[in-house]
């Protein structure tokens, strides 16, 4: 019971240094007024522009952002530039009861045929722009796409729903996936074992909507060797 306690102490003690609620709070609320500035509605639906993606970071508590270019353009590979962006930040495990630090990478792609007008010209940073806007999107857990991702023109509602069986865990999800490790005990070795050998990740919070779905179902399912 002290132990329990003592952990509720430092949980309450970090997130008030952090400014951010991350027991609870696994999603963003967003505001009129953060949407008017960075919220832009295309053909498909909304999308959330990097900018605003960086904004929720750094309320998050966000301590880092890196970009490598792994691949460079040239005529062979179609001018296509392929970055990696690493995004570094705070996140609750809901194994351990409490917050730790947390890396969330992906890629982005960018060649003069998929960028549109003027930016065309700066394809080399716009792959950096889109690889910090898909791993900020996996650290704030948003659903939207980055508008960045779709160049100038709107994207049609049959493109935006085949980009949706990638949308990223949903905040209900993230819920039922926590409450089912404190339901039937799960200790961190076993959950990120499930994590591993199911998904080959070791945070569930960058699953896709239906690897959550199938995530849910293995919990729902799982019995303790030791019952």
């Amino acid at each position: 019971m002290e132990e329990k306690e003592k952990k509720v102490k430092e949980t309450k003690k970090e997130e008030k240094e952090k400014g951010f609620d991350y027991k609870h709070k696994a999603s963003f609320k967003l505001s009129d007024k953060f949407k008017q500035r960075f919220v832009t509605q295309t053909a498909g639906g909304p999308t959330l522009s990097n900018d605003g993606l960086i904004a929720l970071g750094h309320v998050k508590g966000m301590w880092k952002i890196e970009v490598d270019i792994i691949q460079y353009p040239n005529d062979q590979n179609g001018n296509m530039c392929i970055c990696k962006a690493t995004v570094g930040g705070y996140d609750w495990d809901p194994t351990e009861e409490k917050i730790i630090k947390v890396e969330y990478s992906d890629i982005g792609d960018a060649s003069p045929s998929n960028c549109k007008g003027p930016v065309a010209k700066s394809y080399i940073r716009m792959a950096s722009t889109r690889a910090v806007g898909r791993a900020l999107r996996k650290y704030t857990n948003m659903d939207m796409l980055c508008t960045e991702e779709l160049g100038e023109e709107d994207i049609s509602t049959e493109s935006m729903s085949d980009i949706a069986s990638t949308q990223m865990v949903g905040l209900n999800q993230l819920n039922t996936i926590k409450g089912l490790i404190q339901q039937k005990s799960i200790d961190k070795n076993t959950f990120d074992t499930i994590l591993m050998n199911t998904f080959n990740v070791n945070n569930f919070q960058t699953l896709t909507e239906q690897q959550a779905t199938e995530l849910i179902s293995i919990l729902e399912n799982y019995v303790s060797p030791n019952k």
